[in-house]
């Protein structure tokens, strides 16, 4: 599997990690990643450290993410290399997520 969850339930968190190529492929996994948590958390982080690709199915799985959790809640986008964290700040990302 590409996506691992990992909770944080003594601090409210949880991280959510991409491995390999972040693409449609992924679909299902990454939804299931976040809506099948047992419960809400106050913050929650993408790790992007190992992502090697990243194409417009998966920044529309961002936004759909974004859609569904809570609009107060942050969402951090962490250790994208500099090619995919071009992509977020030309796609406008940084608006609506905190990149990091």
């Amino acid at each position: 599997m590409s996506i691992t969850v990992t909770a944080n339930d003594s601090e409210h968190y949880v991280v959510i990690s991409i491995m390999g190529s972040f693409d449609f492929s992924l679909f299902n996994d990454f939804r299931a990643a976040y809506s099948d948590l047992p419960h809400a958390y106050s913050r929650y982080v993408i790790d992007m450290s190992m992502v090697e690709y990243l194409d417009s199915a998966a920044l529309g799985m961002l936004l759909s993410m974004r859609n569904a959790i809570d609009a107060t809640l942050p969402i951090e986008l962490k250790g994208a290399n500099d090619f995919i964290k071009n992509i977020l700040m030309i796609s406008r990302f940084d608006k609506r997520f905190d990149i990091q």
